[in-house]
């Protein structure tokens, strides 16, 4: 690297070296066929900086030298932020879901964590009057159900520390929601607080989709807009341009684009030559490592020179001499102790993961005994408060011990009064031949006696004479279903009675004769009467078989 100009590598076909100057920077190609990894960590390794890149899926071939890092997360709650995680979710704009902006808004004031966030937007959800609203408010709380539990399932640091060379985040575990967050977290991070420092930001066409906010875009467009100026600068990877927004590739001076199958994304890549005449079958077949880069005002088509490749050797591909796969196969593929090595290095890691979670566990359990205790200590008095009711006490104790004193002096006292009274009784009796005494005469008796007589209760029953109840009445049929069991065994309504006469004479009862009927049935002491919230019904108190045993319910022929 010389004067901020970074080798690229050669062109093709002359070999000529290709030099890029330090710059924002965009990527395109297919996966594992173009050669985008191994081009940006030629260019990291050749750079000088230090480069935080993330990988986001299972089985993703990545970088082959590199730091790795523990992902990287600060909270935040403001709505623009929340907006775009929602985005996410919905895999749509929020504007066009009704209600949701201005719910998230509102549920965002004041908060400082997606925990209060989805706290307040519960409580709106109960008390809004509007059913639309809420709707919006439990959607977005049942969104934040998913994605909260997440976050806390993983271990982040609250710092970002990066090596020279290539640092990894790997995120290929968590949902996508979650990779946007901690991918937010590291570039807003970068910019405040780092200079000199490559933003790496992976899948670009979903993480800074066309047309749409996410976590991820908000913070990028503030980075890309002014990190330059300190050095740092974000490089973009997708697999094709229509997808991506507008706005950070505006601001990339560097486009390497490498090989493409879908026409519609040759036809882009064809109008970011700056006018140069190239068959689309050939942006179709480029080979591996092989890219047309616009650089600045020019275009050239290149082959990029591999991290640990001598440069004859990437001269020689350009020139034709041999071939890129030649290449990967003598410098690039791993050895089979690097992968013996990274095999145990994933078992050890999943080995103090779980640990890692055993210990979570033990530690939620032993902070929810501290609630416990806590909770039990601030039932007990406070030593302030045993100390006064200490005091109090020894108060208390003082005052009985003077009462106690003073009773006693009065009690002595008495004794002494009525020792000279007996003598001076003594000396008058002697004097006077009439007894005296001491007391005052009175009418009033000694003692009040007063009677209170409980009278019996005698209760005549009349003997009550059977009744003879027929068909032809009213009461009769009433009686013949009851003695039939044709009656339900719960409550039952006047209507309901009315039916069931009905199925068994053929003919319906007048509403209104069916009360005064059915109260003479429970004064006779077989049914009884009980309310229904304001309404009575009625319900059989002495069964048919009772009756019967019992001699109170005969049948005889008319």
């Amino acid at each position: 690297m010389t004067e901020n100009k970074i080798l690229l590598g050669f062109e093709i076909p002359t070999g000529e070296p290709v030099y890029l100057s330090l710059h924002h920077l965009a990527i395109f190609g297919m996966t594992q066929l173009s050669g985008k990894t191994t081009t940006l960590e030629a260019l990291i390794s050749r750079s000088g900086l230090r480069a935080i890149a993330f990988k986001t899926k299972r089985g993703e071939t990545g970088f082959t030298k590199y730091n790795l890092v523990t992902p990287y997360y600060k909270p935040r709650a403001d709505w623009q932020f929340v907006e775009g995680l929602v985005n996410v979710a919905l895999g749509e704009k929020v504007k066009y879901e009704p209600g949701m902006r201005y719910a998230i808004m509102k549920v965002c004031r004041g908060r400082h964590n997606l925990r209060e966030i989805q706290k307040a937007a519960q409580d709106l959800a109960k008390e809004t009057k509007r059913e639309f609203m809420k709707a919006v408010y439990e959607k977005l709380v049942a969104y934040l159900e998913i994605v909260i539990p997440e976050l806390e399932k993983w271990r982040f640091s609250d710092q970002l520390e990066l090596k020279e060379g290539v640092n990894v985040m790997d995120l290929s575990g968590m949902r996508l929601e979650t990779q946007h967050l901690v991918i937010a977290s590291t570039i807003e991070y970068a910019f405040s607080y780092m200079d000199h420092v490559v933003v790496i930001v992976p899948e670009a066409w979903e993480t800074l989709p066309q047309g749409k906010m996410t976590p991820v875009k908000w913070v990028a467009q503030q980075f890309i807009r002014k990190g330059a100026a300190i050095g740092n600068y974000l490089w973009l990877d997708s697999q094709d341009i229509g997808g991506i927004d507008k706005t950070p590739l505006r601001q990339c001076d560097n486009w390497l684009m490498g090989r493409m199958k879908e026409a519609h994304e040759v036809e882009r890549i064809l109008k970011q030559l700056l006018g140069l005449k190239v068959p689309k079958e050939e942006i179709q077949t480029l080979p591996l490592g092989h890219f047309y880069a616009a650089i600045g005002n020019q275009v050239k088509k290149v082959y990029v020179l591999p991290a640990g490749v001598p440069e004859w050797a990437g001269r020689n591909v350009a020139m034709g001499v041999v071939s890129p796969e030649q290449i990967r196969d003598d410098y690039l593929k791993p050895s089979q102790v690097l992968e013996e090595q990274e095999e145990m290095y994933k078992a050890r890691c999943l080995e103090l993961e779980k640990a890692l979670e055993s210990e979570r566990r033990i530690s939620k359990a032993l902070e929810q005994e501290v609630l416990r205790l806590k909770g039990e200590l601030d039932k007990l008095p406070s030593f302030e408060e045993l100390k006064r009711a200490s005091e109090n006490e020894r108060e208390q104790r003082l005052l009985l011990e003077n009462k106690i004193a003073e009773l006693q002096k009065e009690l002595e006292q008495t004794k002494k009064d009525r020792e000279a009274i007996q003598k001076i009784k003594e000396a008058l009796q002697q004097l006077l031949p009439t007894p005296i005494t001491t007391g005052i005469p009175t009418d009033m008796p000694s003692e009040v006696i007063v009677g209170v007589s409980q009278p019996p209760l005698l209760i005549k029953r009349h003997k009550q004479e059977p009744l003879e109840l027929v068909q032809a009445n009213l009461e009769g049929r009433i009686a013949i279903v009851y003695a039939e069991g044709k009656l339900p065994e719960k409550a039952f309504t006047t209507t309901q009675l009315n039916k069931i006469l009905e199925a068994r004479f053929g003919t319906k009862e007048f509403p209104g004769h069916l009360t005064p009927a059915c109260n003479k049935f429970v004064a006779w002491g077989y049914f009884e009467k009980v309310q229904s919230g304001t309404r009575w019904d009625y319900k059989v108190k002495l069964s048919p078989e009772d009756a019967r045993s019992k001699g109170l319910l005969k049948e005889v022929e008319a």
